[in-house]
């Protein structure tokens, strides 16, 4: 299923959601809402003419997840999901990908969320559909004076591009060198170093540290 650590999709933007009917289906298909939010795709549910489930994809199409009709509004009355990609300028995109109905391909899945997600999951990164994740990394320190009072620093981050952190990585290790600081110990290569320092008993830990996610 969708990585729980993965920062989510940012909420729809329109003026149904104070609306109790639009509430109830959000919380009623949570389970589902917050796994493609994770993917991560803007997620929102359609409360008007017809209850489904929509997510916005990369190049203006989007998911729509419905059942044999509508969204019933109780899960447990659900008779499957199915998943169409649609876009509403261009009627050549319209395909069932996931069908869990009785009738569809993957009926033994029925009202299992987990293949649901994977499938829809599979779909857009095979697509390049969904937004990108990138991971953020800063270059830290932590250390202790001679006066044993800890020392933590953000030097430099958050940064988007792995290469550039070791860069700055590499610059700070080499001004700490000059400084007159000892390096005792070095662990982790050029992938993910982490050095310790030594200058008239103070100590010092400069390390490459992952501080979250961002999606582009």
């Amino acid at each position: 299923m969708s990585n729980e650590l993965a920062p989510l999709a940012p909420m729809p933007v329109h003026n149904n959601t104070e609306d109790s009917l639009w509430l109830a289906l959000w919380s009623a298909y949570e389970p589902v809402i917050t796994a493609l939010r994770r993917i991560p795709l803007v997620t929102n549910v359609e409360s008007g003419n017809m209850f489904a489930i929509t997510a916005e994809l990369t190049d203006g199409s989007y998911l729509w997840i419905s059942s044999v009709e509508d969204l019933p509004m109780d899960p447990a009355a659900l008779e499957g999901f199915q998943v169409k990609r649609l876009h509403d300028d261009n009627p050549n995109i319209d395909e069932v990908f996931y069908d869990s109905t009785d009738s569809g391909e993957q009926s033994e899945h029925g009202n299992n969320v987990v293949p649901l997600v994977q499938a829809i999951t599979a779909f857009v990164t095979e697509r390049s559909l969904a937004p990108r994740v990138i991971d953020l990394v800063s270059v830290r320190l932590r250390g202790v004076t001679a006066q044993r009072q800890p020392v933590s620093k953000l030097l430099h981050g958050p940064l988007a591009d792995n290469d550039a952190a070791i860069r700055e990585y590499g610059n700070v290790v080499r001004a700490m060198a000059e400084k007159g600081w000892t390096c005792v110990h070095a662990q982790g290569g050029t992938d993910w170093p982490l050095t310790v320092w030594e200058l008239n008993d103070e100590v010092g830990i400069v390390y490459l540290a992952s501080t979250g996610q961002v999606i582009v």
